[in-house]
């Protein structure tokens, strides 16, 4: 054994590598905490380790020194040379490889070797871990399925005519997103299946890459039956509080879900802590609190982001991996416990039930004003078509003689008869309280637009049918009122 003082040896140079292989560890995503890349020298000088190299292309100033006496816990991989040299703190490591086995012997030798207690835990730990993974066996299944599903989805819809990179709202709601006229009002299911939606390429590629990075590991520390209890359970939170936050926004994406699972893996850390090495809980930890942070951060940036989606899924997910996280060990996996999936399920869905009561209520302003929009939406799409068919009745070829009396005929059957049986819903709708709100002022205004048409529609067909030059500046002032009233339509539309 050399009992020499290190700081009185002849400085020695090695040549190394610092961006080839890969880390030795898992809770360590990077070769190195410097930024060193490429190649270049480790000096061993006067008592301590010198790196030199190159971070991002650029000559690093003042070289990463580590002191000898602060070097515990090195791994040696005599088969490919490699080190993992860490400090003894843990607020550094760098990963190198030598270029010769000599020169690999030569620094094992003159590298301290002591292992302190942490580290030895931290590796036992990670050794358990390790076992209990390895016995548990097998691969994430849920986690691919629902990513097969989404883009599955995604592509049908494209082919349904759905824009590749921007929302088209009408194919949404078609194929189920959470719009709350149409949720709240009888079609609950939308609740769901809005989270199998995107809106455009990158939605969904952003979404399915923060499940790919979450999904497989959350599912192998709950099981693949209670992964996807809790996914549904959490896409369900965020819909429900999406809608509660704003009822009349069209909602789609799978990013409450994901919240979810990334609620459910703090749960998890935070119940079983135990069945988690201390250095992978400490990074795996900051990670996913980052994950939802600057997540949440972004959103309240953005008002097209479903915030309120993210949080109620967040919560959704955290709720349901706090009930359902048990020991992470193969002996709890074969026991069934059917009773906490279905506690789960009941301490998740019925606060749910109660945050949604006032948006489904018979009696509630909420509702009604839901079931007017509704009502609406369906309307909306017969008002296109009434409108063009009247335009097609009043258009004539140049010269071409024109029996008043059959388009007056047309103009009734057509166009007015069609007019009243689409705005009666909206007219015989419940009349929402005159507080000044938004919804009760646009109630307003589409029943004056309504009434106005159709007295347009009635007083132009008048005229046709008459001739009189009296009845003509009727239709004509008629047709005036209905510009003006389509207008403040119009105007609390962009409100």
């Amino acid at each position: 054994m050399n009992t020499s003082d290190p700081g009185e040896r002849a400085p020695r140079e090695f040549r190394v590598s610092y961006s080839t292989g890969q880390p030795a560890r898992s809770d360590q995503p990077l070769n190195n905490t410097f930024g060193l890349t490429g190649e270049g020298k480790l000096v061993l000088d006067h008592g301590a380790l010198v790196f030199e190299g190159t971070r991002s292309g650029f000559t690093l100033t003042g070289k990463p020194r580590i002191a000898l006496a602060d070097v515990a816990n090195v791994d040696y991989n005599a088969a490919s040379s490699a080190f993992l040299i860490r400090t003894r703190d843990g607020r550094h490591y760098i990963i190198v490889w030598l270029a010769s086995r000599e020169d690999a012997e030569a620094l094992w030798a003159q590298l301290p070797q002591e292992k302190t207690p942490e580290f030895i835990a931290d590796q036992a730990a990670h050794e358990r871990f390790g076992k209990a993974m390895s016995e548990l066996g097998g691969r994430s299944l849920v986690t691919p399925a629902i990513i097969a599903i989404n883009v599955a989805v995604f592509i049908v819809m494209l082919f349904a005519g759905a824009d590749l990179m921007n929302p088209n709202p009408a194919v949404h709601i078609r194929f189920g997103s959470n719009f709350g006229p149409l949720t709240w009002t009888g079609e609950e299911w939308r609740l769901l299946t809005s989270a199998f939606l995107h809106f455009g390429l990158v939605h969904i590629a952003l979404n399915m890459y923060a499940l790919y990075q979450g999904g497989g590991l959350v599912e192998r520390l709950f099981g693949s039956t209670r992964f996807a209890v809790i996914y549904l359970l959490s896409a369900l939170s965020g819909s429900v509080a999406s809608g509660c936050w704003d009822p009349l926004r069209n909602s789609a994406g799978a990013s409450g879900a994901i919240f979810g699972v990334y609620g459910a893996l703090l749960a998890f850390l935070a119940v079983r802590r135990v069945d988690i090495p201390p250095t992978m809980l400490k990074s795996i930890s900051s990670s996913a609190l980052l994950f939802c942070l600057y997540s949440l951060v972004i959103g309240a940036a953005h008002p097209l982001i479903d915030n309120a989606c993210h949080i109620g899924g967040l919560l959704g997910g955290f709720v349901s991996g706090v009930i359902l996280a048990r020991p992470f060990t193969p002996e709890a996996r074969a026991v069934p416990q059917p009773v906490k999936l279905l506690v789960a399920v009941l301490v998740v869905v019925l606060p749910l039930a109660w945050l949604a009561q006032p948006l489904t209520a018979e009696s509630g302003s909420k509702s009604a004003s839901l079931r007017f929009e509704r009502d609406l939406q369906t309307f909306d799409q017969a008002e296109a078509e009434i409108v063009h068919r009247q335009a097609d009745i009043l258009t004539f070829p140049p010269n071409a003689r024109v029996n008043r009396l059959e388009i007056a005929q047309r103009l009734r059957r057509e166009v007015l008869d069609p007019w009243r049986a689409a705005s009666r819903p909206l007219l015989q709708a419940t009349t929402l309280p005159q507080d000044g709100s938004h919804s009760s002022r646009k109630q307003q205004a589409i029943r004056d637009y309504l009434r106005a048409r159709e007295s347009a529609i009635e007083l132009r067909a008048l005229a046709y049918e008459s001739g009189d030059l009296n009845d003509e500046a009727r239709a004509i002032q008629a047709e005036q009122q209905l510009g003006k009233t389509l207008n403040v339509v119009n105007v609390l539309a962009r409100e």
